[in-house]
């Protein structure tokens, strides 16, 4: 188990209990889940279609307008780790480098305690990274260094690179697929 990566493996008897019933457990806990079975993942992102709260939906929004990914950080006044974050971590040039490609919002859990139970936050600091549509990649808990994070981050933003890339790149097949004229055949050829 590697919980400073906030990842690790659960090995199951499928005959004694169903993935379905782990993700369950596994999200109660606060963390996210995929089933990986040989060549196949099969995801259990969390997403934030059901939060209803006017800042993260004006960020949502942002976000899905710019096509950029969302980086949220609960925190609160009276956290410690929080306060070392501010100073030691986000200062750091390459954090603040990489933060400035997302959408970077601070969210006091004093402040805003329905937006925090509606993402599950149970302790700070608490970072969510999500893609552009809301939907949850990643999850960090308590204090990071800025080595720690930048990595993360940066892994964040080349996994969410390529998925815009592999959509655009659909997308514009899709668009000369409809798009590329025919031209009527001509009497006699």
């Amino acid at each position: 188990m590697r919980l400073e990566q906030d990842r690790f493996v659960v090995t199951y008897d499928a005959s004694k209990a169903t993935f379905e019933s782990l993700v369950a457990i596994i999200e109660t806990a606060g963390f996210t889940a995929e089933l990986v079975t040989g060549d196949a993942t099969v995801s259990a992102k969390k997403t934030s279609a059901g939060i209803r709260d006017p800042i993260f939906t004006a960020v949502l929004a942002q976000a899905k307008r710019e096509n950029r990914p969302i980086v949220l950080d609960f925190e609160a006044s009276w956290c410690v780790p929080c306060q070392r974050m501010d100073r030691e971590t986000f200062p750091d040039p390459t954090v603040s480098r990489l933060l400035d490609r997302c959408i970077f919002l601070k969210i006091d859990t004093d402040q805003h305690p329905d937006l925090a139970k509606g993402f599950g936050v149970v302790g700070l600091p608490d970072f969510r990274f999500l893609a552009p549509d809301g939907s949850e990649r990643k999850r960090l808990l308590d204090f990071q260094n800025a080595t720690a994070f930048a990595q993360v981050l940066k892994e964040f933003l080349e996994e969410v690179s390529t998925e815009r890339h592999s959509l655009n790149t659909k997308e514009a097949s899709e668009h000369t697929k409809r798009s590329t004229p025919i031209e009527p055949s001509k009497p006699g050829k």
